[in-house]
């Protein structure tokens, strides 16, 4: 009786050494997510697998995966018993509580004796980004004009008043100028009816973003305005995608894929790929500054084209910003100026389109 004890505890701490030392060999994890973009509060599936690749079972092996702050949870914990060449799969869902780029680098994988005296762990580095874009903003909610006659908050309005091209006529809404209104067709179908019209690439846009809120200093970062900012942003790029109106983006914020380029830049265009390839800026981008902002403004001068109106989206007026923004109206058909802070606004020419964030 004591021999077939004595054998029992010989097999078990036989098979407790080999599961620890070869347990972790040949055991491959990987992370999938069906979306690396996703919007605030939107879901996003993480799905974890674990392969054993080996004739050995694995009888307890724990795994803790770390989430960044700003997701809803920090740490997913799990445990598993996993037979020879037998593939797991487990699948759960996260949230972005704000926005920004999530980096999912660690997995712990720790494996476990019978008796659970000894352990043994393995670090698992993965690249797994979630890029969690801006706050939606309505427009016309969210802006107010300041001393102008530009209250309806139209983009279409931002880049000319009288376009090129008629392609057709549509009905009135209430917004349109009254010399837009077409007579006969307003006869014709017993409502008013207003001309339609086709903005040409000649008629594009830059938007310049701006992060700095104040001099260099000590003091903490004023995060609110500067996502207000950025969800301002976000609306004004959807927008001008939604009205076919060609738009370009430039921003002082640190670039993150380049050590070179001071700023971000991205070329007027239209199409998805193009929005998208601004909203993962927007959502990716963090509150260190590349550039002066004033910096920005002058290269959009330099590089003046074919766009005939900038828009520029600034969490607080600088002293600073006011002659090269004065100077840069000298330079294209149209400015927009829209601050979250209302200071200063009044020290721009009069000719500036002005708002102010609500």
């Amino acid at each position: 009786m004591i021999w077939i004890l004595v054998g029992l505890v010989t097999f078990t701490y036989i098979i407790n050494k080999l599961v620890l030392f070869y347990g972790l060999e040949e055991i491959y994890y990987n992370m999938e997510t069906d979306k690396d973009k996703a919007e605030i509060g939107e879901e996003v599936q993480i799905s974890s697998i674990v392969e054993n690749r080996k004739y050995l079972t694995v009888p307890f092996i724990n795994i803790k995966e770390t989430f960044p702050k700003g997701l809803n949870i920090t740490e997913y914990k799990y445990s598993l018993f996993i037979l020879p060449f037998q593939r797991v799969k487990r699948s759960y869902k996260v949230k972005g509580e704000k926005r920004g780029l999530f980096s999912i680098n660690k997995v712990t994988l720790e494996l476990g004796d019978f008796i659970g005296f000894e352990s043994k762990t393995l670090n698992v580095r993965i690249n797994k980004d979630i890029i969690v874009y801006p706050q939606k903003l309505n427009l016309n909610e969210s802006l107010i004009p300041v001393g102008s006659l530009y209250g309806d908050i139209s983009v279409r309005r931002w880049i000319i008043d009288d376009p090129l091209i008629t392609i057709g006529i549509r009905e009135y809404t209430g917004n349109e100028p009254e010399r837009y209104i077409h007579w006969p067709s307003s006869l014709k179908y017993g409502s008013l009816m207003v001309k339609n019209f086709d903005f040409t690439t000649d008629n594009s846009v830059m938007v310049l973003l701006n992060v700095e809120t104040m001099e260099p200093s000590w003091k903490p970062i004023e995060e609110d305005i500067i996502e207000k900012a950025i969800s301002v942003t976000k609306a004004i790029v959807e927008e001008f995608e939604d009205s076919r109106i060609p738009y370009g983006f430039a921003t002082n914020a640190k670039n993150r894929t380049s050590e070179y380029e001071k700023g971000y830049l991205v070329y007027q265009g239209l199409g998805q790929n193009h929005l998208y390839s601004i909203l993962d800026i927007l959502g990716s981008i963090d509150y260190k500054v590349d550039t002066f902002f004033e910096n920005i403004i002058r290269n959009t001068m330099k590089r003046q084209g074919n766009f005939t109106t900038v828009v520029m989206v600034i969490p607080r007026l600088l002293d600073r910003y006011i002659d090269p923004i004065n100077n840069l109206k000298e330079a294209v058909e149209r400015v927009v100026v829209i601050t979250v802070e209302p200071d200063l606004l009044e020290a721009l020419d009069g000719d500036i389109i002005k708002y102010r964030s609500r």
